[in-house]
């Protein structure tokens, strides 16, 4: 297997329209600016009461083999949850929650010793000084914030009137 290179990689993704799924059900996309993107969710809200998905993005062709350990352009059909999981831990992805009934998301991404919480929809920012890692610590973050995120639903519907 020989090294790949940064326009075998771009290349790789013009022949397949920039954008598609792999057979493990990651979706793959190149951006205009030739950075690479990647999509895999785990569930919808027709399988319970939170969408989750795992996300990359903005990664240069370089710094795509490198984090998802490429050895050959066929790696790319194989990468999954765990490629994706991993990147997760290591800071180089984020996971997006959408519980049903905020109709929002929330962004998940580890950064040094705590795990940045967002939500653009919300307005709402957070920072919890441990690594969520594990399912029962999001269901955990929800329950213990449950009443700051109802007031930030709530408030991303209200007009700033003077």
């Amino acid at each position: 297997m020989a090294a790949i290179s940064q326009q075998d990689i771009i290349q790789y993704f013009k022949n397949r329209a920039d954008r598609f799924k792999n057979s493990k059900g990651m979706e793959l996309g190149l951006t205009a600016a030739d950075d690479l993107w990647t999509a895999f969710y785990l569930c919808n809200h027709n399988h319970g009461p939170l969408a989750i998905s795992i996300h990359t993005e903005d990664d240069s062709p370089v710094e795509f083999i490198q984090q998802f350990k490429l050895k050959g352009l066929e790696d790319i059909d194989f990468l999954n949850y765990t490629s994706s999981w991993m990147r997760y831990l290591n800071g180089g992805a984020e996971i997006n929650i959408t519980p049903f009934e905020l109709e929002a998301t929330l962004v998940f991404k580890i950064a040094k010793r705590k795990t940045i919480v967002s939500s653009l929809d919300l307005h709402f920012y957070d920072e919890v000084y441990e690594h969520l890692t594990i399912p029962k610590d999001f269901e955990n973050y929800f329950k213990s914030h449950e009443n700051r995120l109802y007031i930030a639903q709530q408030n991303r519907y209200k007009m700033n009137r003077k």
